[in-house]
């Protein structure tokens, strides 16, 4: 197994592909199948995270109903407390949730963890606990969310990502071609997924 960056993060992202099902309706009937291969709890809890988590990184663990009670205790496995639970609304955009049971499905929630309890009152712009964004793709999480975090920590990298984004480093099997660097990590159950770090601009382009 080769493992995940050799590098502390102040700020870690973490979007797990939690073992869900799509549900078969009659404009999509063929829809069964995930598109992207899913793990156990145990496979999710034995990512090592610790071994990139500074001192004082908070962590961004990503989940769904489902799993809500689950993913409190795979944050403190990660060494993590809980700090509070986050909420993304989704407006519409390719979907705005399913309507189940006579509830419309419209929301993902983010556990956030921290090793060292965070300042009280920071000199910075307030983060809202429930925010709302459009639902633009399945299981890609809104350019609004990592907009808002982003002050949190210089060193970020994005678990599980769906695509690359500037200023993070990247690891899931999902990312664009602009990568200077490739890693595997090879899951029990055989499933590998590459970690890729993006590109960082050029000198003239910071210029």
């Amino acid at each position: 197994m080769i493992p995940f960056p050799n590098k502390k993060y102040d700020l870690v992202v973490i979007d797990p592909p939690w073992q869900i099902k799509k549900i078969t309706h009659k404009e999509r009937p063929n829809q069964i199948e995930m598109d992207y291969p899913m793990m156990s709890l145990d496979e999710i809890s034995n990512l090592p995270i610790k071994t990139i988590s500074s001192e004082n990184c908070l962590c961004f663990l990503w989940t769904v109903q489902k799993y809500l009670y689950d993913t409190k205790l795979i944050l403190e496995k990660y060494g993590f407390n809980l700090l509070l639970t986050m909420v993304w609304e989704k407006t519409y955009g390719r979907s705005a949730g399913m309507p189940l049971f006579g509830f419309r499905w419209n929301a993902e929630f983010i556990l956030v963890g921290y090793n060292n309890k965070p300042e009280m009152w920071p000199k910075r712009k307030l983060i809202p606990a429930v925010f709302q964004a459009e639902n633009i793709r399945h299981s890609q999480k809104p350019d609004r969310f990592y907009e808002m975090i982003e002050p949190l920590g210089e060193n970020r990298i994005d678990i599980f990502a769906r695509k690359e984004r500037h200023g993070w480093d990247v690891w899931g099997n999902e990312v664009g071609d602009n990568i200077t660097q490739q890693r595997l990590y090879k899951m029990p159950n055989g499933t590998s997924y590459s970690g890729e770090r993006c590109t960082q601009l050029s000198q003239r382009e910071k210029q």
